[in-house]
């Protein structure tokens, strides 16, 4: 998710939980519940680096235990030094806003690899966009109505005894659970629904429904036949679920020997392990074959930047020549 929604959530998290921390134990918190995020300046390195660094290493649970550890070995420092002015700064606070960034993230589309580096498998539960405008009304709300309480308690010369916005951070992160659980019986109708129909007389071998970046009752669903890939949104509003949208046909290439050894390539071999639904494409050159392998999440999902193909050149002869990862351009929902 987004560094705004993961800073009002570390936020929350430490008034309902850690309401005696002073303002260095606040943001240390803060920093935990962000700095998973760094990884995101592996897309510098280019789209290798990405696909290898982002959302992996910190987004691990190993990296949740270092920071966890750092933190331990820091408050046993201050307890011997005595500083009052980290009031409220504990190993466990450090390691709830770290977890609790994982645990949102693990709710999106793009997947995160929470073993690593034991496993390279990652994991996605598809049930939350990447920037959920609703999701950040209910976390601000958490923050700032308190705040406006306060300030009117302070105008008529009553002021509360219990810790500074509290409740307001309870019931905000209470909200976000609900909120959580709607988006997720959503979903669950949705790829009921994609499972039992057929489409094109064909039988569903895998199916996947993507949240819309505004509307949590819109998704964007990938179908994969034996013969295509199909695209379209779905509309669940409570249990039922119709279409939003018509269907897009994506035929799978024929097997071939250009294909083989376009699908043998090193980039191919490692965006494969990623890719939710790879697609590949198969051109004829002057001098041979051009091969594009892209993952048809990020079309059904419009991904706007940070999507990744594979470029493969094969020679007349079959013959590998190049392979490579490339940046998307702009994407476009059919």
């Amino acid at each position: 998710m987004d560094p705004l929604t993961h800073g009002l959530a570390s936020l929350a998290l430490q008034r309902g939980l850690f309401p005696k921390a002073s303002w260095r134990a606040i943001i240390a918190i803060l920093c935990a519940g962000l700095v998973a995020d760094v990884d995101f300046l592996s897309a510098n390195f280019g789209p290798s680096a990405y696909l290898r660094w982002n959302r992996t290493a910190t987004h691990s649970i190993a990296f949740i235990l270092v920071l966890a550890l750092a933190a331990f070995l820091f408050s046993l420092m201050l307890r011997n030094n005595s500083r009052a002015s980290w009031t409220g700064f504990s190993w466990a606070a450090i390691t709830a806003a770290a977890a609790l960034h994982i645990l949102m993230d693990l709710l999106q589309a793009d997947p995160v690899a929470p073993f690593w580096p034991f496993s390279p498998r990652r994991f996605s539960l598809d049930i939350s966009p990447a920037i959920d405008p609703w999701l950040l009304v209910i976390l601000a709300a958490a923050i700032v109505l308190p705040e406006l309480f306060r300030l009117v308690s302070d105008e008529i010369g009553s002021r509360a005894k219990r810790p500074r916005g509290r409740n307001g951070a309870i019931a905000g992160l209470a909200f976000a659970l609900i909120y959580f659980a709607m988006r997720a019986q959503f979903h669950g109708n949705v790829t009921a629904s994609l499972e039992a129909r057929t489409v094109s007389g064909e039988i569903p071998r895998r199916v996947a429904a993507f949240p819309d970046s505004v509307s949590p009752f819109l998704w964007h669903s990938v179908v994969e036949t034996e013969s295509a890939l199909h695209l379209f949104t779905m509309r669940s509003m409570g249990g039922e679920v119709s279409y939003a949208a018509g269907v897009t046909t994506l035929r799978k290439p024929e097997p071939s020997p250009v294909l083989t050894s376009a699908q043998s390539s090193p980039a191919a071999i490692t965006f494969l392990k990623t890719a939710r639904f790879p697609k590949a494409t198969v051109e004829q050159e002057t001098e041979g074959f051009s091969v594009e392998i892209n993952d048809l999440k990020d079309q059904a999902m419009q991904t706007p930047t940070r999507a990744i193909f594979t470029d493969i050149v094969i020679d007349k002869n079959g013959s590998l020549v190049s392979s490579e990862f490339q940046w998307q351009k702009a994407l476009r929902h059919p």
